[in-house]
């Protein structure tokens, strides 16, 4: 490979000696090495080892693509890439977004990591972003494009309008529909049903793990336990012919606030541990669920 020429331009020191000029701080050689790899590249290694799922398509308004009006402007897309090999802990899937009306391309990670699906890496890219290479040539879109083109700023309206929401909305309605397992999956132009051999195991685990980190959070308390319930009822029962003070004296056997005694006392009701409520009466008597009185206090929960 032919080495590049530079001229006295591309140094700092242009009168030195040839074994002790310096290029430029600012040469495209020497500022940064990740002028080594343009976005397009980047863009392109999202495809490896991945699941590709588009989402959003610029034309999807128009179904009909041959009556699609000569000044209809395309809209944003979409795509998930679900890596086989994980980025970390709680790891979905990666995201490219694209719109018309952006002067960047988005780039981010979608992860769970205990608190609902969400993006936690998120990288912006220029148009007409790329490289030199060894001789001297521009890697990257073409020449109408970069790199003489100028980018236009990020400012806050811009960050203001990359529907983040909309991005992990739509997200996580795709990565969360387990429809693969019956319908299949595309593999290399070929519908593939998710049991069968041909789909890679590796693959198949990625698509299992979206699925289940994609799960929406669930909203409200988590139900409580049979167990619980069957000792708030019996301890109901043993305390309520004690007379006025009842909430009061579950609260402290339970070692929990009054309101929430309430609560659990409610839901025994409900589940069929207690009676249900009687107009003028305040005392619950044994549910359909309770089959006997126990003849001591039950051990509370522990904490």
């Amino acid at each position: 490979m032919p080495q590049p020429e530079f001229s006295a331009d591309d140094y700092a020191n242009p009168e030195a000696p040839e074994e002790e000029r310096r290029l430029r701080p600012d040469h495209p050689r020497v500022r940064d090495h990740s002028y080594d790899c343009s976005r397009s590249t980047q863009e392109l290694d999202l495809w490896k080892g991945s699941l590709v799922a588009t989402v959003m398509e610029p034309w999807d308004a128009y179904p009909d693509l041959a009556e699609i009006p000569e000044d209809a402007v395309p809209g944003p897309s979409l795509t998930l890439f679900v890596k086989e090999r994980g980025r970390g802990p709680g790891y979905v899937a990666d995201f490219v977004y694209k719109a018309a009306d952006l002067p960047v391309t988005a780039h981010g990670i979608l992860a769970n990591q205990g608190s609902g699906l969400g993006i936690i890496e998120l990288e912006l890219w220029r148009p007409g972003w790329g490289y030199w290479d060894d001789f001297g040539d521009f890697v990257g879109p073409s020449e109408d494009n970069a790199p003489t083109a100028v980018s236009a700023p990020i400012t806050s309206d811009v960050l203001r309008r990359i529907p983040l929401g909309q991005i992990v909305a739509r997200a996580q309605a795709e990565l969360a529909d387990q429809s693969w397992k019956d319908e299949g999956v595309i593999t290399l132009g070929r519908p593939q049903d998710g049991s069968e051999p041909d789909l890679a195991p590796t693959s198949a685990q990625a698509l299992e793990n979206a699925n289940t980190l994609a799960q929406p959070a669930q909203r409200g308390r988590p139900p409580l336990e049979e167990e619980l319930l069957h000792r708030v009822a019996h301890a109901y029962l043993r305390e309520a012919i004690n007379g006025p003070g009842l909430h009061r004296r579950l609260a402290d056997l339970f070692d929990r606030p009054e309101p929430t005694i309430k609560d659990w006392i409610k839901a025994a009701r409900e589940r069929g541990y207690l009676s249900p409520a009687v107009p003028g009466r305040r005392a619950a008597g044994p549910g359909p669920l309770l089959s006997h009185l126990a003849k001591e206090s039950p051990r509370p929960p522990s904490a």
